[in-house]
């Protein structure tokens, strides 16, 4: 059989344009009337097209897909597909991570409400933080550039976070948290990171408020309560922002997931 141009964008629910692609990246080589420029296509190349879509769908590039239509051995394409099936495999568990992730967030947005003003002691994964900002400076240097790069193209696997170094004095430091495991499989560097280890901490829910409005005083509250426990509190401050939001009158609020990691 002999199908015009037509006949194939029909058939294949394709555009023109679509066609003349795979034609220019020699996927297919329709007869041409020298006369009058009109393609046509014969059965082949109809088998192509299938083929093409089918591989294409698959995840496959268009060069990729002229490769195997035009010059792979059977290794070849054997080797393709099975590098396509572990991209697969990657891309769900990057997903399943993400989902993790969100189904995190909303614990943390649903807990809100009932966590404000209120102290729960409980256990925290470890976590790799990433530091952007030294109080409201930004991080420079080689380190926290590639480490900054890694966190910007894995936010959704991140939550913002800061922490202090003490709890004796005000300086902390803003950036974004990962569960350690994920950033270690992920290849995050070791540079321009810091590690927060898992363990017991006591945590509330506090209100940062306006602008500026972050420091070291949100978590006086947190410091006071582990004495009250008779609690002796180990490491770093912690907190993770977790939503900006304004209320109907206008007001602006910044709610943080406020840690102090306790001595087991």
């Amino acid at each position: 059989m002999r199908y015009t141009q037509k006949d194939v964008c029909r058939a294949f629910d394709i555009k023109r344009d679509t066609l003349r692609h795979y034609e220019k990246l020699g996927i297919i080589e329709p007869e041409i009337d020298q006369g009058n420029g009109y393609r046509y296509y014969d059965d082949w190349q109809i088998n192509l097209l299938w083929d093409a879509k089918r591989y294409h769908a698959m995840g496959f590039s268009l060069s990729e897909v002229r490769s195997i239509l035009h010059g792979d051995s059977l290794a070849d394409v054997q080797a393709r597909v099975n590098g396509r099936v572990d991209r697969l495999r990657e891309e769900q568990a990057y997903l399943e991570r993400r989902i993790a992730m969100l189904s995190s967030y909303c614990e943390l947005l649903n807990s809100v409400e009932e966590h404000l003003g209120k102290y729960v002691i409980g256990k925290t994964p470890a976590v790799r933080f990433v530091p952007r900002r030294e109080m409201h400076e930004l991080m420079l240097g080689d380190g926290f550039t590639e480490s900054g790069a890694f966190a910007n193209a894995n936010h959704a696997l991140s939550i913002p976070c800061a922490y202090f170094p003490s709890i004796d004095n005000e300086l902390y430091y803003w950036g974004f948290a990962m569960l350690g495991e994920w950033y270690d499989h992920m290849g995050g560097p070791e540079e321009g990171s810091v590690s927060l280890p898992s363990g017991t901490v006591l945590s509330t829910c506090v209100d940062a408020g306006e602008r500026w409005g972050f420091g070291r005083h949100l978590f006086d509250g947190l410091v006071a309560e582990a004495k009250r426990l008779g609690k002796k509190p180990r490491g770093m401050l912690c907190g993770y922002l977790i939503t900006r939001t304004y209320d109907k009158d206008g007001r602006y609020h910044r709610y943080v997931e406020a840690m102090l990691p306790l001595e087991e």
